[in-house]
């Protein structure tokens, strides 16, 4: 019986050095480069400035930004005896706070047209896309002008790269959201 083990193990190595694609599971190239069609899509909800969910359960991360976390949120606020929330107003909203607010505002409900570049998917699986509103705005650059996100180009994605430079000079020369910090 130890023979039979000791010839399949022997047999499997030589299958994993002869055929090593089809012994190891390794996903399709074209899942991280290929060609979508671009196209309109409604956003359900936004979970960062910088990533969205569409309608269909898709998540999208914006090609060429990073923006901060969404803010926590919290789980139990503080009752009263009679069991009423006690609400407590914070004068001073946070940088991720405002991010998030802008990006819902912009984006949230609205039918958007998606636009890919050569890489699809990132090392998360999140579909990587440039985001146009309905009147042409490229929302991945409007997000980097208020200053809600920093630059992050990375290749093999850089189709809008000039746009969004442009949006991200103009955010520090203004001082705006996090180049004003």
């Amino acid at each position: 019986m130890k023979n039979y083990l000791f010839i399949l193990c022997i047999a499997l190595g030589l299958c994993a050095a002869v055929y090593p694609s089809t012994c190891r599971a390794q996903p399709p190239e074209d899942l991280f480069f290929r060609s979508l069609t671009d196209g309109e899509k409604v956003v359900e909800r936004v979970m960062s400035a910088d990533m969205l969910v569409l309608a269909d359960g898709e998540k999208i991360r914006l090609i060429g930004i990073k923006a901060p976390p969404a803010p926590k949120r919290k789980e139990r606020m503080e009752v009263d005896e009679f069991n009423i929330p006690i609400r407590t107003v914070n004068p001073i909203t946070s940088i991720e706070e405002q991010a998030f607010q802008f990006a819902q505002e912009l984006l949230e409900g609205k039918t958007v047209r998606l636009e890919f570049d050569d890489q699809i998917k990132d090392d998360n699986w999140y579909t990587l896309a440039y985001v146009f509103l309905p009147d042409g705005t490229l929302a991945n650059a409007e997000v980097l002008r208020q200053g809600f996100a920093q630059l992050r180009i990375m290749l093999p994605n850089i189709k809008y790269a000039a746009q969004l430079r442009a949006a991200y000079r103009e955010a520090r020369t203004e001082k705006r959201g996090l180049q004003g910090q």
